[in-house]
């Protein structure tokens, strides 16, 4: 039972696509909202825009926040280096500006670090410390859980595979909703053909699964994680792709490491929300 004394975490997922805030409290989300992102603002308006979704969330109670973002964060100082996906928003001292605006202990990880160890946290995983969490969406994000610990590199960008060069890109672009723009497709049709048995839209599913594959397979060799999890926009199609992708897996990697790997997906799109809660409560709350 919660009331509006109750102290809470302001937690925020910023995508490629949309903003997602929850304020959570006792690992319960009490309020939240998710709005579309108009990734063409320029830096001052995309802070505006941040600012005043924020707002009617900070309120008195709020313990601090936690904001997950897709790029490039400097660990330690919250400072957002580079974000593909938000052409405009680079070079951001994000940690700065919100402690400045709302007065309260704010916390700034990578998105995908902030769904790993979301999934990491969850009671589904408990007892697995090494994992690989995979978010399929406007991009690829990863992040690594490694002998039970978070780990992030200096600039968040540990595991981050999705920038490996692959055929004649990178894996970003055979592995995430920029597969389907590149053959002319949209992924939500495709999707939806696929469901009704299309035999061209499962074709262009299987090609995913195996991109995929191919992509975890020096993943999977680097970290010999015991599972691999998927979430994001197109990890609901995981369905339609996972058989394909462990086919891959296993004519590709030495038996023995198959067999100790599980590959999972997840529909939660609250995940990366829960995750960024954790990580305040252990990286922020425990020191107050």
């Amino acid at each position: 039972m919660t009331n509006c004394n109750t102290p809470f975490i302001t937690c925020v997922d910023l995508g490629g696509t949309k903003l997602a805030i929850a304020n959570i409290a006792n690992g319960e989300i009490i309020k939240s909202h998710t709005v579309p992102i108009d990734a063409s603002l320029s830096k001052d308006d995309f802070n505006a825009f941040l600012f005043n979704n924020l707002t009617p969330f900070v309120t008195k109670a709020c313990r601090g926040i936690c904001i997950g973002v897709p790029g490039l964060v400097e660990s330690g100082t919250g400072f957002v280096i580079e974000v593909l996906n938000i052409k405009h928003w680079q070079n951001v001292a994000l940690k700065t500006l919100l402690e400045a605006r709302f007065t309260r202990p704010v916390l700034v990880h990578n998105d995908a670090n902030c769904f790993t160890y979301g999934i990491y946290k969850s009671k589904d995983y408990q007892g697995y410390e090494n994992l690989v969490g995979v978010t399929l969406g406007t991009g690829l994000g990863a992040g690594l859980i490694l002998n039970g610990r978070l780990y992030t590199g200096k600039q968040s960008a540990a595991g981050e595979f999705g920038s490996f060069p692959y055929l004649d890109g990178i894996i970003e672009d055979y592995c995430s909703s920029q597969f389907f723009k590149k053959q002319g497709l949209d992924g939500a049709a495709t999707y939806q053909q696929a469901q009704a048995g299309d035999n061209s839209a499962l074709a262009v599913f299987a090609e995913l699964g195996k991109h995929l594959g191919h992509a975890l397979v020096q993943v999977v060799q680097a970290f010999n994680p015991e599972k691999v999890v998927f979430g994001g926009a197109i990890a609901k199609s995981a369905p339609l792709f996972i058989d394909v992708l462990q086919q891959t897996l296993l004519k590709q990697l030495p038996q023995s490491i198959y067999n100790a790997l599980q590959i999972h997906y997840t529909q939660d799109t609250n995940t990366a929300l829960f995750g960024a809660y954790q990580l305040f409560l252990d990286e922020v709350a425990t020191g107050e």
